[in-house]
């Protein structure tokens, strides 16, 4: 391989290297508080993590979220209003009504149970299944979230050369479309409109804008590799 057949490989490397990371701290982010996490979204090092990982896979992202969505995503509140708020937010309809973190609480085409059947057979043709002591479901977003983490690790090994890359490629196209890149949307519109804990409605507007650059991506890779 030439010099510059090289660098770009490694380009390459370094990029799906980032989108697994920027997929990796989503899912954290949409995952109830621990005090580790908690810890790093108060000291700011969650937001900085997130900018670095963006320069690279997505710089065209960079200044909005550094101007507008990464103060938000620096905590104030102690660990246990943030665990409150996020009970609140997704999980017990309590003083208001929770935001869906599911799929099937959005998704228009079929029934629930199809769905979930859909999900699980996209996650059974790579080997995994949802862990029985999470006690969740396939379409939990974080379970998608990290289906994405799987698949741009997977990514990386072959541009590494160590895995045909093309089933990987074209697993994260068909994902995004038929999954996060069709829910993502409506979910940003009901935190918009219920949402009042600044954390978490940042947190959605990068999660709607990096999967909406992402598709982008995702497509023109595909179509060349059909060339």
């Amino acid at each position: 391989m030439n010099e510059m057949g090289s660098a770009k490989n490694i380009s390459r490397i370094v990029k799906s290297m980032a989108r697994n990371r920027t997929y990796a701290l989503l899912a954290i982010g949409f995952r109830y508080p621990e005090e580790d996490t908690f810890l790093r979204l108060a000291d700011g090092s969650y937001a900085e993590e997130i900018a670095g990982a963006l320069e690279v896979c997505a710089p065209e992202l960079v200044d909005t979220f550094e101007e507008i969505i990464a103060p938000r995503l620096r905590v104030t509140t102690s660990g246990q209003e943030l665990a409150s708020a996020y009970l609140s937010a997704f999980e017990t309809n309590m003083p208001d009504p929770s935001v869906s973190l599911y799929e099937g609480s959005y998704h228009q085409r079929g029934s629930k149970p199809a769905l979930l059947l859909e999900l699980k057979s996209f996650y059974r043709n790579f080997g995994l299944a949802i862990a029985k002591e999470e006690n969740d479901l396939e379409d939990a977003l974080s379970a998608e979230l990290e289906f994405m983490q799987f698949l741009t690790a997977k990514q990386t090994q072959a541009e590494e050369g160590l895995l045909d890359k093309v089933p990987y490629l074209r697993a994260q196209r068909d994902f995004i479309e038929r999954h996060l890149a069709a829910w993502l949307p409506a979910l940003q519109a009901d935190v918009t409109s219920k949402l009042k804990t600044p954390f978490y409605v940042a947190l959605t507007e990068l999660l709607t804008s990096f999967v909406s650059y992402e598709i982008t991506g995702m497509q023109r890779d595909v179509t060349n590799l059909d060339r």
